[in-house]
């Protein structure tokens, strides 16, 4: 999930000890080939990863999204790919493509959403790295070993992404001032939960690779439309888990009219200002906020016109309590989801 709004380009770098060395970041990552192999010295093993796909109506992508897990190697432990009940060929071209590879796993269920797609894939995987790939997105052909042997360097370390290029529907390379805008931000202020607030520079599910544990410890995915990715990367924030991240460009976002993201503007920041009052919670909850994080979170939030709403969600979770968004009244209370709307719509305007 990603912000509608152009997202603030100049940021104040809070003080390192209120990063509390968040991350990794990596210039340029060491090279290894697609099955691991680097002599003596490699830590990957074989048949560690298990990658999840959630398919919906992308006949047209889903093979160049399993071609491109399948190009990474003897790292793949399995490719779980859940069809979320498509309307198009989708499942009958993934019939096909699984007969060649014993590693694929297919199943289809009623249409449930992207979240549950991806959670009824984690509960089946088994490897000891998780990953997961947009049916419409393509991984570089290193990506997965690269990004496996950065967290087998770093122990402390529960997640990893990359940077991340575009493509078109006919896979040409194309431009994304928003994303630029993004990166430009994080790279500036150098804090994730920042950075994040600001506009999803990760941008979509398909960049985490992370540890098993970190569901344990986490959670799985939140029952979002358009930003459990976010809420995901915030939660593990909010948990202190640690993040490495490579600049080097290891993924390739689609970018077409059925994007997801595309969809519904005020949907969009309706859940973007619910999974930041969570993150802001979980923070608070944690302990004091340093005052200068919060005035710069505060202007994030003014930046986009979010402060009253979320400031909302946070007062009415206050009230009514739910230990997870995935129990929230906050996603099920029809006559708050109004008012949000409402709200929302209104600041816009203004």
């Amino acid at each position: 999930m990603h912000s509608v709004l152009k997202p603030l380009r100049d940021a104040t770098a809070p003080r390192r000890s209120e990063r509390v060395m968040q991350y990794t970041w990596i210039n340029r990552l060491k090279k290894w080939n697609i099955s691991g192999e680097r002599g003596s010295m490699d830590r990957v093993h074989r048949d560690r990863i298990s990658v999840v796909i959630p398919l919906y109506n992308h006949a047209r992508f889903i093979g160049d999204a399993v071609d491109s897990v399948l190009r990474q190697g003897s790292i793949i432990r399995e490719l779980i790919v859940v069809d979320d009940g498509s309307d198009d060929e989708s499942a009958a071209v993934m019939r096909g493509i699984k007969q060649h590879d014993p590693r694929i796993v297919f199943w289809s269920q009623p249409n449930r959403g992207a979240h549950v797609a991806i959670n009824s894939g984690l509960w089946r995987a088994t490897g000891d790295l998780m990953a997961i790939l947009n049916s419409d997105d393509v991984y570089a052909p290193t990506r997965l070993t690269n990004l496996a042997n950065e967290l087998d360097a770093d122990q402390s370390a529960d997640i990893a992404a990359s940077g991340v290029s575009f493509i078109n529907t006919a896979g040409q390379p194309v431009s994304n001032s928003w994303y630029d805008g993004a990166l430009d931000y994080f790279k500036q202020c150098r804090d994730i939960g920042l950075a994040l607030v600001n506009g999803n520079f990760l941008m979509t599910t398909s960049n985490f690779l992370f540890r098993r544990r970190l569901l344990d410890e986490i959670g799985y995915f939140a029952p979002l439309r358009y930003a459990h990715d976010l809420d995901f990367a915030l939660r593990a924030l909010a948990n202190r888990k640690r993040f490495i991240l490579a600049e080097e460009s290891l993924l390739s976002y689609r970018i077409h009219d059925s994007n997801t993201i595309s969809q519904n503007h005020t949907e969009v920041r309706r859940e973007w200002a619910i999974v930041t009052a969570a993150f802001l919670a979980a923070l608070w909850h944690r302990g004091p906020v340093d005052s200068g994080y919060a005035h710069a979170l505060e202007a994030i939030l003014e930046q986009h016109k979010l402060t009253l709403a979320v400031h909302l969600c946070m007062i009415y979770s206050g009230h009514r309590g739910g230990d997870t968004l995935e129990h929230s009244p906050l996603l099920l209370d029809p006559k708050f989801r109004a008012f949000l709307i409402e709200s929302l719509q209104s600041r816009s305007c203004s």
